[in-house]
């Protein structure tokens, strides 16, 4: 069955768009502070958030006031730090041990900036349950360097574990908490404010920690990876472009447009 066929199961059932930010909603770039959502790509998100009979969900990496400030959509539900935190009209949730983190979190900030100071192109991100080390400006050789040190560090603070990403090491709390826990909870909160239906729920994302969302919600989801690469997921995208096409299409679908097409 088509990926359009699919979708329009939502007209039926209502529907829960969960989504990636980066590499899926918009374009990743060499700079974290410079991606942004297009205005189309908000627009129809506004769209879908708005629509009675759905619910928008961002899932990212980022933290979440970083989050809110990019895809800026109203009554959107919000998955900061790969769901550690968690944000819904009047609910908030922070893993509470990752939060307990946090001081060994801003310490080892400090070390891993302290010892990649030395080299150009290197990005130390903090995000408060979080830290990443972008490298994408980075010459490629020094790589292995870099990963020497996230390696000694980590071994030095065994509550933390390492999550490699697209040009990205991320420094996390080792927790048995991800993408995958966290859009299942923001999926039944989700549909339990449709009233009770069984609403369609949709899964946009481009990167590995996207796969342990399509593996929780295996069954229970139209999975869709964005980009080349191996995944679970039974649906692909080429890109944010044609993630933003779809969306667009499936609110028109929502709306009674005829998308016959």
């Amino acid at each position: 069955m088509t990926l359009r066929r699919r979708l329009m199961e939502a007209r039926r059932r209502g529907l829960i768009l969960l989504t990636d930010l980066d590499g899926t909603l918009a374009p990743i770039v060499d700079r974290p502070r410079a991606a942004h959502l297009s205005r189309r790509a908000r627009r129809i998100l506004v769209r879908l958030a708005r629509h009675p009979r759905a619910r928008v969900g961002i899932v990212s990496g980022r933290s979440l006031p970083t989050l809110k400030r990019l895809v800026r959509v109203p009554d959107a539900a919000y998955a900061g730090c790969h769901g550690l935190e968690i944000a819904w009209r009047a609910v908030r949730f922070r893993h509470p041990r990752a939060v307990a983190l946090s001081p060994l979190l801003r310490r080892v900030t400090h070390r891993l900036r302290r010892k990649t100071s030395r080299y150009s192109g290197v990005l130390v991100e903090p995000k408060g349950l979080t830290v990443s080390l972008h490298y994408r400006l980075a010459d490629p050789r020094i790589v292995p360097a870099l990963e020497s040190i996230v390696r000694e560090i980590v071994t030095r603070a065994p509550a933390l574990e390492v999550l490699a990403g697209k040009k990205v090491l991320e420094l996390r709390p080792h927790l048995a908490w991800g993408k995958g826990k966290a859009v299942r909870l923001m999926r039944d909160l989700l549909a339990k404010s449709l009233g009770g239906r069984a609403p369609l729920t949709v899964y946009l994302g481009d990167d590995e920690t996207d796969e342990e969302a399509f593996r929780a919600l295996r069954r229970r989801a139209v999975c869709v990876a964005v980009g080349r690469r191996r995944t679970r997921a039974a649906y692909r995208l080429g890109g944010p472009a044609a993630v933003e096409k779809l969306l667009a299409w499936l609110a028109d679908a929502l709306e009674g447009v005829d998308v016959r097409r």
